[in-house]
């Protein structure tokens, strides 16, 4: 026979389907967030005008130090995602404070190197122009940051 009257600690909670969606999303970004530490984030192009040629060279985020940073961020994020569906919502919500760092050693990454690109940026008209570029990596890390955060923000802002 069924027992009519529930248990005395309560009913035992399920977990919602969103706050675990939640923290998978977390998961993949925070993935993607250390894979764009691995992508090119700068580099220095050559056109040769005579030629019609371009030469590139490119910086991978893991070669400069901020690099690292967002390796280590994406990580913790990958981490506290896991944790979010497995434990508690918190642990997602948590998962801000690595978007945030990586989103900050993204920024100090282009403002480290202003002397350099300075003194690499240079032309001699109708011959050769070189300048330094930011590639597709830096911009993905960027994306990846940003979403980390604005996921576990809605996992703060779902359980408020």
């Amino acid at each position: 026979m069924a027992e009519l009257t529930p248990p005395l600690s309560g009913s035992p909670r399920r977990r919602s389907t969103s706050s675990v969606l939640l923290a998978l999303g977390v998961v993949v970004t925070g993935l993607a967030l250390a894979v764009t530490a691995l992508l090119p984030w700068a580099g220095v192009t050559a056109q040769f005008s005579v030629l019609d040629a371009e030469i590139s060279r490119a910086v991978r985020g893991v070669d400069a130090g901020s690099g690292w940073y967002v390796l280590g961020a994406g990580i913790a994020a990958m981490l506290l995602g896991v944790l979010g569906a497995t434990r508690s919502w918190l642990f997602t919500g948590l998962a801000i404070l690595p978007g945030a760092v990586a989103a900050f050693a993204l920024a100090m990454f282009l403002t480290d190197p202003q002397d350099l690109a300075n003194r690499l940026d240079f032309r001699i008209p109708g011959l050769l122009s070189v300048h330094p570029t930011i590639q597709y990596g830096w911009f993905a890390g960027l994306l990846s940051s940003v979403a980390v955060a604005v996921l576990a923000t809605a996992a703060f802002l779902r359980r408020r």
